[in-house]
């Protein structure tokens, strides 16, 4: 995991140096919040007990006065986690799965604008977009041991749509929110490990992620929006 995000660190920094001034370069770390969609065979609910991390780098460009471009790459955990609970039978019961990939977004950040108190305001804004993750590491853990997983349980890529909100805080930071659902099952509807059956909708076996960022872009100029 470690040399994954000096990578992405190094990659950034050099982004930042080579980049044309119409190119801002910039890096992202926050949480994450995720669960696994139908996963939960205890309650069959969605909780999000799950926290992460996330660290990456970002390069955007303006496309109009009010809208830009902007490209992700980040390490981020997904997955789920099941608190202690008593199942059906009454066997108390906990497990964690562990999904951390490196995403590669594309989204398009839009700036809104309004009046409040007859004053123009115009730091908030919304994006929407697209990921591209590979998995790079997972981990299965049944009230506190690893168990191994078979081969083919997790898909190898994942594919989500997200859609959020920001905040400038200043010229430079920014705070993110958003939410992405896979339309890639993270967990595959074809291994025998996780039966979905006969709940295997469409949404089954996905990630579902709120993520909370913040930003900062090198050399951001005030007239940017």
């Amino acid at each position: 995991m470690k040399p994954l995000i000096l990578l992405i660190l190094l990659t950034t920094i050099y982004l930042s140096k080579t980049s044309a001034q119409i190119f801002n370069a910039g890096i992202i770390a926050g949480t994450s919040m995720t669960d696994i969609n139908g996963a939960d065979k205890i309650d069959n609910d969605n909780d999000f007990h799950k926290w992460g991390f996330t660290l990456g780098g970002l390069v955007n460009a303006k496309i109009s006065k009010s809208s830009l471009f902007q490209m992700e790459l980040a390490y981020i955990q997904k997955g789920t986690y099941q608190p202690p609970q008593s199942d059906s039978m009454g066997n108390n019961i906990s497990y964690k799965i562990a999904l951390n990939y490196i995403d590669v977004s594309l989204l398009l950040k839009h700036k809104i604008k309004f009046n409040m108190n007859k004053e123009k305001v115009s730091k908030f804004g919304i994006e929407e977009g697209i990921t591209f993750g590979t998995l790079v590491n997972d981990r299965y853990t049944l009230n506190g041991s690893d168990l191994p997983i078979p081969n083919g349980t997790y898909n190898k890529t994942d594919l989500s749509l997200l859609l959020g909100i920001n905040y400038d805080i200043t010229s430079n930071f920014f705070l993110s929110l958003r939410y992405s659902n896979s339309i890639v099952h993270a967990i595959s509807h074809t291994s025998n490990y996780f039966n979905f059956y006969p709940f295997a909708t469409f949404n089954k076996g996905n990630n579902l992620v709120f993520q909370l960022t913040l930003g900062y872009v090198f050399n951001k100029k005030k007239k940017d929006i």
